[in-house]
């Protein structure tokens, strides 16, 4: 299992370049630890771009699953905020690992990118995979 060692290696970015950042109507995507942190970001992004994206995807997934306790829903599959401007998809990626993507535009196939989605945090969910974090502990360096 991975543990964090700086936000700023952006290990995985081309990985979310060359198989999400192809796909028509991605504009771009970044992976995140489930308590927040950025692990990596499409080339398309700043360092700080991607740090708010990945608190923001935290949050809404923490919405959702609150909503899902709530609700005896089951468990969260994916989280997808529509906006008038694009769409926003959040799913997980791997052990304590998340992957938000953002279209370009509202009328993006959103059902080809989920599949996508879906089919990296497969194939490949193992090696984004990461230790969890306890309260109070700093990440690991």
């Amino acid at each position: 299992m991975t543990y964090f060692t700086s936000t700023h290696a952006n290990i995985l970015g081309w990985l979310l370049d060359s198989e999400l950042g192809s796909l028509n109507g991605v504009k771009c995507a970044v992976l995140i630890s489930s308590d927040g942190l950025l692990f990596s970001r499409s080339a398309s992004l700043t360092q700080e771009e991607g740090e708010k994206l990945s608190a923001m995807g935290s949050g809404f997934l923490a919405i959702a699953r609150e909503y899902d306790n709530y609700s005896d829903g089951g468990g969260v599959r994916q989280v997808l905020v529509e906006l008038d401007a694009h769409i926003c998809l959040i799913g997980q990626a791997g052990t304590n690992m998340l992957l938000m993507v953002e279209t370009s535009g509202p009328d993006a196939d959103v059902a080809t990118i989920a599949q996508q989605m879906a089919a990296l945090a497969q194939r490949v969910g193992h090696e984004m995979a990461v230790a969890g974090r306890k309260p109070g502990e700093a990440p690991r360096t």
